[in-house]
């Protein structure tokens, strides 16, 4: 059984606590992960319900950012965290600018804002001190043509945009991407807890239950600095426990890359669905298509 670690990071909260956490937790276990940047600004404020639920990690300010108060940005102390992480031998990714407008916005822009947003992106990571080539995940599984089409081999070793079962090159609206794709295969937390009989304290024997099911290139498994790294860490690290096990591996997306030819992968349109409860639906692995 292997299972990648991806761990979205979307608020100063996650960048300047959460991180550090897992960070910390992951040396513990000798475990490498994927961890993902944004390099915008921080509009937790403008989700005001979401913010209100998340109020005990998040801070009580973060209701107010983008709205009453100024929206912090996130590139300074995201270059820290991301220097953090690196030093202690994990992945470092995008997660775009502000993970609240390309959650909400991404999939629906024109292309000129994407193609701004990309530019800004990349700007922003080379000022952090960033090196390429690094790798793109999106907030709530979005995605945009124009992205895809951004998301060149100079740049990027792969992307993480898309839910689905296996690696692939994907395909949107006649736009191929020039990198691998590897989608997340298991369901998150939040998405469990919504299932009848399912609770924080069984909610990781559900996890371990779906990861066994064998699948090509293993699971990937999406984690949150907001959540994972800070209320939810001892849950965090059960899941840790209970994966690594006497055979299992836990591992960065990275590390299951380099157990694939990319040259065989195939290629699959990209198509929408819903995920539980959740009204945001989500970009998901569809049908395959001709090389």
């Amino acid at each position: 059984m292997r299972v990648a670690l991806r761990v979205e990071v979307r608020t100063l909260r996650g960048v300047q606590k959460g991180v550090a956490n897992l960070v910390r937790l992951l040396s513990e276990y000798q475990v490498r992960a994927s961890f993902f940047f944004p390099l915008g600004r921080d509009l937790s404020g403008r989700s005001p319900v979401t913010t209100w639920k998340d109020r005990a990690s998040l801070g009580t300010r973060a209701m107010l950012y983008g709205t009453l108060l100024p929206a912090p940005s996130l590139a300074r102390a995201a270059a820290a965290a991301m220097a953090l992480a690196r030093e202690n031998g994990h992945e470092v990714g995008l997660l775009g600018l502000s993970p609240w407008s390309w959650s909400r916005g991404l999939a629906h822009a024109d292309a000129p804002w994407v193609e701004r947003q990309c530019t800004r992106l990349w700007e922003a990571f080379v000022a952090a001190g960033g090196v390429a080539p690094t790798s793109l995940a999106t907030p709530d599984w979005q995605i945009h043509p124009q992205l895809l089409g951004r998301l060149t081999r100079g740049r990027y070793r792969y992307s993480t945009l898309t839910r689905g079962k296996l690696p692939y090159f994907p395909v949107l609206q006649g736009v191929r991407s020039a990198i691998p794709e590897i989608p997340t295969t298991l369901p998150t937390v939040d998405e469990l807890l919504q299932q009848s009989g399912v609770s924080i304290n069984n909610v990781h024997e559900y996890l371990y239950t779906l990861s066994q099911r064998v699948l090509p290139a293993g699971h990937v498994f999406t984690a949150s600095a907001e959540r994972e790294g800070l209320g939810r860490l001892p849950l965090m690290e059960k899941m840790l426990v209970t994966w690594k096990g006497q055979y299992g591996s836990v591992g960065a997306l990275g590390d299951l890359l380099q157990q694939i030819d990319v040259a065989t992968l195939p290629y699959h349109q990209v198509g929408w669905g819903v995920l539980g409860d959740c009204p945001t639906a989500v970009a998901m692995q569809s049908l395959q298509v001709p090389a």
